[in-house]
């Protein structure tokens, strides 16, 4: 009897021990290849006038997936919009969540998921919930209206750059003031890349890819940069705004 106490404690014991967690980590993150942080300033092209602002937090992971976080402050409209999307090592859209503030108030939040062909969304705001999912196409873009990320929608372009205009189907997140909550809308976009300039900014001197962007809006000119494709600036010629980034810090893991 003794003794089979004693191997029970033993047996106890053992497997105490093998559930005992891993010693913590004392170098750097494994999850984390790089962090990038910045701002891109909202302002008039005709005399520079403060529209407000966007800060972002961009992580790079092992596998090429990229998660950005979005804090935008439009002091010009009265709106403000918190953002975090995930995409894979192609740009391509996997997980959107954004909620939106506008000057008539709570305009509600939206979850957007990509798996291959098929869109899920689920909307919840002041006017109730609903949920919508959809077959798309390949070549999709979730466009939620974090300025950094304006460059990814063309990412097909990334790794197969193409003469001439090219389509891409966007899923166009909405929350405007006329609005009883944020809607999404299927629209095609045209885009076409322009070449290779060097643009100065307040983050720095950037050898960008210049591309023009049309589709449900004005056309509008895009100079992007870096390793993450991010927006250096971009014109609205015709409504005389502009959108620069201002700061940017990178920091390897």
């Amino acid at each position: 009897m003794a003794k089979a106490i004693a191997v029970l404690f033993c047996l106890l014991g053992f497997s105490a021990f093998a559930q005992l967690p891993p010693p913590e980590n004392t170098g750097p993150n494994a999850s984390i290849v790089r962090e990038v942080t910045g701002r891109v300033a909202f302002r008039a092209l005709a005399d520079g006038r403060d529209r407000g602002h966007e800060d972002f937090r961009l992580i790079v992971h092992p596998d090429g997936t990229r998660q950005i976080s979005i804090i935008k402050d439009f002091k010009a409209v009265s709106a403000q919009q918190t953002i975090v999307a995930r995409v894979d090592a192609r740009f391509r859209p996997l997980e959107t969540f954004a909620s939106y503030w506008t000057r008539n108030g709570y305009k509600g939040a939206i979850f957007v998921t990509v798996a291959r062909r098929t869109l899920t969304a689920v909307m919840s705001g002041p006017a109730g919930r609903s949920e919508e999912t959809r077959e798309v196409p390949e070549h999709i873009a979730v466009v939620h209206h974090g300025e950094i990320m304006n460059g990814w929608y063309m990412w097909p372009d990334f790794s197969a750059p193409a003469a001439g205009p090219q389509t891409m189907t966007n899923y166009n997140i909405m929350a405007v003031p006329r609005g009883a909550q944020v809607s999404a809308m299927v629209h095609e976009m045209t885009y076409a890349r322009l070449g290779e300039e060097r643009v100065t900014t307040p983050a720095g001197t950037f050898d960008t890819l210049h591309y023009r962007m049309s589709g449900a809006g004005e056309p509008l000119d895009l100079w992007i940069a870096t390793e993450d494709r991010l927006l250096i600036r971009q014109t609205d010629t015709k409504n005389g705004r502009e959108y620069v980034l201002v700061e940017l810090t990178t920091r390897m893991r």
